[in-house]
Formats: structure tokens, C-alpha cells, sequence
């Protein structure tokens, strides 16, 4: 498999989206039963029209809801909801066709499992590939270095202290 490029984004509200790691401590975990929620939903009614959607407690980004869709016509997309605000993302279709494949292929696989399938690996696999596929766009994003990155985190950290 090729390795992705490494890119970060930040948006005009200086908010910086970089990949999650799938591991225990990117998540705020309240008990080790936390469920993590995802859906798909898969509508071939008039015009084909195919969303996921997850729910994950994060650590860098708190409490964020993720959709991907694809309607058959445009370009896909990913909508990245926070308490404060949906950035949306648009990607090439060949990202959607490979991950929603591993979804359901994943999810079926699940079927004469004892426990249920969450899905949550694969959306965070599935936003790690948007965010950091060269060819990704979006109307509120600038590429940026690491560093310019480290910069803009450390100064918002500095605004962001009490003030004594």
C-alpha cells in the first residue's frame, strides 16, 4: 500500500485538523464500555446517494460528528462537525469507493461476530486519507508546515491561559 502524503490543515479560525490515531488515547473514553456510534446509509431511490456518518470523542477535537458523502454526481464530501462549527471538506471519489468498500466489507465480516461492529476504525481511517490526500480542498483551508502549525497552536495556547 502507498504511504499518503502528510499534510495539515489549518482553517481561517485556526483550527488545525492532522490525523487521528486509532488508540485509546485519542479518545476521551468515559468507562471502558464507551461505544463509539457510526452509520451508513446507502439510498439508491432516484438518484444514488451514500453517506457515513461517525461519532468520536476526541482528545484534540473534543465531542465531533464526520459524514462522508457521495451523490453520484460531484465531488464527494466530508463534513466535520464540532460544538462551534461544520468545516467541509471536498475529495476524490476513489477515497470514498475504497473506504466505504472496507466499511461494509468489514461490517458484514461482523455478522456472526458475538460483539457488534462499531465501524470507528474505519471512519478514523477514512478521515486520516481526506485530510491528508494532496488533492483534498476546501473553502476554509490553507496548507500549512509543521512548523507554521506549531506556531499558531503555541500562540492560541498562550491566548487561551488564564490571565493572572
Amino acid at each position: 500500500m502507498k504511504k499518503r502524503k502528510y499534510r495539515k490543515y489549518a482553517l481561517k479560525d485556526n483550527t488545525i485538523f492532522e490525523p487521528i490515531l486509532y488508540e485509546k488515547s485519542s479518545f476521551n473514553l468515559r468507562n471502558e464500555l464507551d461505544l463509539f456510534a457510526t452509520t451508513v446509509e446507502l439510498d439508491d431511490y432516484d438518484w444514488m446517494n451514500y453517506k457515513l456518518k461517525a461519532w468520536l470523542p476526541t482528545k484534540a477535537y473534543g465531542d465531533i460528528v464526520i459524514e462522508f458523502e457521495y451523490d453520484g454526481m460531484g465531488p464527494c464530501t466530508m463534513t466535520i462537525e464540532t460544538k462551534k462549527k461544520k468545516y467541509r471538506f471536498n475529495f476524490v471519489r476513489d477515497l470514498f469507493q475504497e473506504h466505504i468498500i472496507k466499511f461494509l466489507q468489514k461490517h458484514i465480516e461482523h455478522w456472526d461476530s458475538k460483539y457488534a461492529f462499531s465501524g470507528t476504525e474505519e471512519a478514523v481511517n477514512f478521515y486520516n486519507a481526506v485530510i491528508t490526500h494532496p488533492k483534498t480542498e476546501s473553502e476554509d483551508i490553507e496548507t500549512i508546515t509543521k512548523e507554521e502549525a506549531l506556531k499558531r497552536m503555541a500562540t492560541q495556547r498562550q491566548k487561551d491561559k488564564p490571565q493572572k
